[in-house]
């Protein structure tokens, strides 16, 4: 830089006339010429160290915002390579530690512009490559300032999407867990309406039957005794602890452990029959629905 020679070639004059000085005689040094030139000496000394301590801080500064801009290119690239990872790949805690970062470096990209214009209105050093460095700087800030920008808006975007597919997730939750007590209300009301079904089956399909001698059946209170040659008469008010009870869709045979054995009760012909069987008569239902159609009571009269 040209005009940062100014010091130096203060400083070159300045031992120029002290050489001159110094070559003189002794009584030439006690001369007003002399303490003049000395004083002149003294002076351009003094703007040499000011002006060299205003060069130092000024390359202090270039060098602190160099460095500053190194540290934004290194967290620039992490950002950005953790800003491309998928939604569900960064934590919430990844996420605040991103923006946190991404106004650090806000911060630090303003506090560099601001001492980058402080240079810029030294007018100590006219160099122009000076200038232009000092240029260069600020428009890298500026270009690293928007790409910041625009990450800090792409994590902004992506939390609102996140937290609105936290919420679709919230509502399908509640969603789920209301159905599942829907499902347990349904399973509830199915389980009841399949014991009702199976006690109404009971009933339905539920019969009766007894085997005895006559006088068995009388004492049973199944038959009451007729008059004179009239037939005794099946009893439908008798007493059910009497009867066996059974689901006549699973017995179809009954054994009378009689071999004279009759079917008293009111049955339909065809649907059953009895046949002997090793001296027993055993009693064999065809056909369930149409035997059991007139009555549920079964009386069998053995001998």
């Amino acid at each position: 830089m040209t005009s940062c020679k100014t010091p130096i070639r203060i400083f070159a004059t300045a031992l120029t006339i002290a050489s001159i000085a110094f070559s003189t005689t002794s009584c030439v040094e006690n001369s007003a010429k002399y303490r003049e030139l000395q004083a002149q000496l003294d002076s351009l000394q003094g703007n040499y160290g000011q002006q060299k301590n205003q060069l130092d801080e000024i390359f202090s500064i270039i060098n602190e915002v160099e460095e500053g801009l190194n540290d934004i290119r290194t967290t620039e690239k992490i950002l950005t390579v953790e800003n491309s990872k998928e939604n569900s790949n960064i934590s919430e805690n990844q996420r605040t530690r991103m923006l946190s970062d991404v106004n650090a470096v806000k911060e630090a990209i303003a506090r560099y512009k601001e001492r980058i214009e402080e240079l810029k209105k030294e007018n100590s050093i006219k160099s122009v490559e000076f200038r232009k460095r000092l240029n260069a700087l600020t428009k890298e800030l500026e270009e690293k300032a928007e790409i910041i920008n625009d990450l800090q808006r792409q994590l902004k975007a992506k939390d609102v999407i996140i937290s609105r597919k936290e919420q679709t997730i919230d509502s399908l939750g509640r969603h789920v867990s209301d159905l599942k007590e829907d499902i347990s209300a349904l399973t509830g009301e199915k389980e009841d309406m399949q014991q009702t079904i199976a006690t109404q089956d009971k009933a339905i399909y539920s019969a009766y039957y007894i085997i005895g001698s006559k006088s068995e059946l009388i004492d049973a209170g199944v038959l009451s005794r007729g008059g004179l040659f009239k037939s005794a008469k099946i009893s439908y008010e008798a007493e059910k602890t009497s009867f066996i009870k059974i689901d006549y869709r699973e017995i179809s045979t009954i054994n009378t452990n009689s071999s004279r054995a009759k079917v008293l009760s009111n049955h339909r012909r065809g649907t059953y029959s009895i046949e002997e069987v090793d001296g027993q008569d055993i009693l064999t239902i065809s056909d369930p629905e149409g035997f059991w159609e007139q009555t549920k009571y079964l009386v069998i009269q053995t001998q």
